[in-house]
């Protein structure tokens, strides 16, 4: 199970031909503004830094079904996943 970090939209498309099933996705900074395509992935599982979502004025109402996380979710998520692989195209 990877954990892929997507920190702007074109990193996100880059990251979709890598996605396998039971895959994690966390959007940061700017990769936040991919959230209705991270929806859509099937398989994997995908949530929203909530700090930068809310700096973006992008609220859990209009963003679900994706998680809102925080700082402390993010490390778990790190802890738990291997490999972790950034991206930011």
């Amino acid at each position: 199970m990877s954990l892929h970090l997507v920190f702007s939209v074109q990193g996100f498309h880059a990251c979709q031909c890598r996605l396998q099933a039971d895959d994690s996705v966390v959007l940061l900074g700017d990769g936040v503004y991919a959230w209705s395509q991270a929806a859509q992935v099937p398989g994997i599982t995908a949530y929203l830094l909530a700090a930068d979502a809310k700096t973006r004025g992008i609220s859990p109402d209009i963003s679900a079904p994706l998680a809102h996380i925080d700082y402390p979710a993010l490390v778990s998520l790190t802890a738990e996943h291997e490999p972790v692989v950034s991206w930011n195209e």
